[in-house]
């Protein structure tokens, strides 16, 4: 399978959900690996959720940062759905990914402009080590995603 920063992935039977014990498909965003060079090659993938509710006055996430997909702006997905910046990244390593193509689906990519957004919005997070944002930023560059500002 052939991965490129940016990819939009529908995981069908993901089976670590963060919220809850509901095993069910779950939307990810491909924000790249740890390098060919690591001991054990990890990938970097943002989850997106449709329980918009939570991010609305009142709600369980309300104050946090975020990006709302609209399927009117954004195609590839089947509904509205958001990026919570302060829920880190999904590390997991890269074989069992490999494992599990069968569950998996490419749905689409996101736009330069989109992935610059994010890399940045993910920047300001605490949600992600500086290892991680390290990992992110190699990752954008070798895709061509470059001036972005490197973490301190």
């Amino acid at each position: 399978m052939n991965l490129e920063v940016g990819t939009l992935l529908r995981w069908n039977h993901f089976p670590w959900p963060r919220y809850g014990t509901e095993i069910k498909p779950r939307w990810f965003i491909y924000l790249g690996d740890n390098g060919p060079f690591a001991q054990i090659a990890f990938v970097y993938l943002a989850t997106t959720t449709t329980q918009i509710e939570h991010f609305k006055s009142g709600g369980a996430r309300n104050g946090h940062n975020h990006f709302k997909f609209e399927t009117r702006q954004f195609a590839s997905f089947d509904n509205d759905c958001i990026i919570d910046y302060d829920d880190p990244p999904y590390a997991i390593k890269k074989q069992y990914l490999l494992n599990h193509q069968a569950d998996l689906e490419v749905k689409g990519k996101l736009n330069e402009q989109t992935l610059r957004m994010i890399y940045n919005n993910l920047l300001k997070s605490d949600a992600c080590s500086k290892m991680v944002l390290l990992d992110l930023h190699s990752s954008f560059n070798n895709a061509g995603i470059t001036s972005l500002k490197k973490p301190k």
